[in-house]
């Protein structure tokens, strides 16, 4: 009995002293051996589509060393420029010690830390090494990197608009998008002269083609119908139905308008179509409030922009914020198609 009573309290001491060990370990912060630095391979990129596939920067960082072996995971993160890491974007690199990133990927990160299409913009990277939830990660100093990323364009199905406008080539004409794939499209499209005579093709070619349907209701359409024509230079949003064989054309100027524009909700602030850059523009004073675009001073067409704000225009949106006051320059570009319209702000 005395042997089996000093085996019992062995066993029970050694038990209690392990589970001693484990909550000291659940307490234990541990201390790195070495520091963590990072650098990037360039401090500066003007993206383009084109290259998408192609090395864009280089990651390179310090192994670290916590003073014991251990499996060290590598995450690299970034920020909008004097974030605080709260909510970044995140690369898992497991265990390597570098990280590429292509064209594209990096686009990816600078649009989604909202730095606008054609703009350069700065943002925040940092590298954090951890061994476990036991642990407190280290991450390294911020470093800083500029970016001009490009709007990702999304292909949907289209037709093409050639005509008098753009020589009748239908390889090089402007284009209406189907978002939906269901031969509803949308787009906008720029006349300069006071008639304009135009087709829509479904290829950019002369394959097949719709034009008017001399016989029939006004904007009917029938395959290889006669040219269609419009009256009156302007920009024009186009709405064709291939299913029903319809279409609508509306001619349309934009503006801006809303409590943070000079003329509130009351008075719109006309803007200015630039037709080599095919963009609406126009540069005001800006109050930290709120505006909307809209068509031909009526709200029968507006944008404003849901959530999560992208900068690409909803029809009806929510009114779109400004952060501070000052004088912007406003863009609104509608020249891609359905689905790809964007919009900047920029101050």
């Amino acid at each position: 009995m005395n042997h089996f009573t000093k085996l019992a309290g062995l066993g029970l001491a050694a038990t209690l002293f392990l589970a001693s060990c484990e909550k000291d370990e659940d307490r234990v912060v541990m201390q790195p051996g070495t520091s963590l630095a990072v650098t990037s391979s360039t401090n500066s990129a003007v993206l383009l589509q084109d290259n998408a596939s192609a090395k864009a920067v280089t990651y390179t960082w310090t192994p670290v060393d916590f003073g014991f072996q251990a499996a060290v995971k590598y995450t690299l993160q970034f920020d909008k420029k004097g974030g605080d890491f709260s909510a970044p974007v995140e690369i898992e690199a497991g265990n390597s010690t570098s990280q590429n990133l292509t064209v594209a990927e990096l686009n990816g990160i600078l649009l989604r830390l909202k730095v606008s299409p054609g703009t350069a913009g700065a943002i925040d990277s940092r590298v954090k090494a951890s061994v476990g939830g036991a642990s407190t990660p280290l991450v390294s100093a911020v470093s800083t990197f500029t970016g001009t990323p490009y709007k990702v364009f999304i292909q949907y199905p289209s037709i093409y608009v050639p005509g008098s406008h753009q020589g009748w080539a239908p390889d090089k004409a402007p284009f209406l998008a189907s978002v939906n794939s269901d031969k509803n499209y949308e787009g906008f499209v720029y006349f300069p002269d006071a008639s304009t005579s135009f087709k829509f093709t479904p290829a950019p070619n002369w394959d097949n083609d719709y034009g008017v349907d001399a016989a029939g209701p006004a904007g009917t359409l029938k395959a290889k119908g006669g040219d269609i024509t419009i009256a009156g230079a302007g920009y024009y949003r186009f709405r064709v139905d291939l299913n029903t064989l319809k279409y609508m054309a509306t001619k349309t100027t934009w503006a801006v308008i809303g409590a943070a524009t000079p003329g509130g909700w009351d008075k719109e602030t006309p803007m200015v179509y630039d037709p080599v850059k095919k963009v609406w523009k126009v540069t005001l004073p800006l109050k930290a409030d709120e505006l909307k675009f809209r068509a031909n001073n009526a709200w029968d067409i507006d944008f404003g922009d849901n959530k999560p704000v992208d900068n690409i225009p909803d029809y009806g949106g929510e009114n779109i914020k400004v952060a501070a006051a000052g004088t912007y320059t406003v863009t609104l570009d509608l020249s891609q198609g359905a689905g790809n319209y964007s919009y900047s702000i920029e101050k």
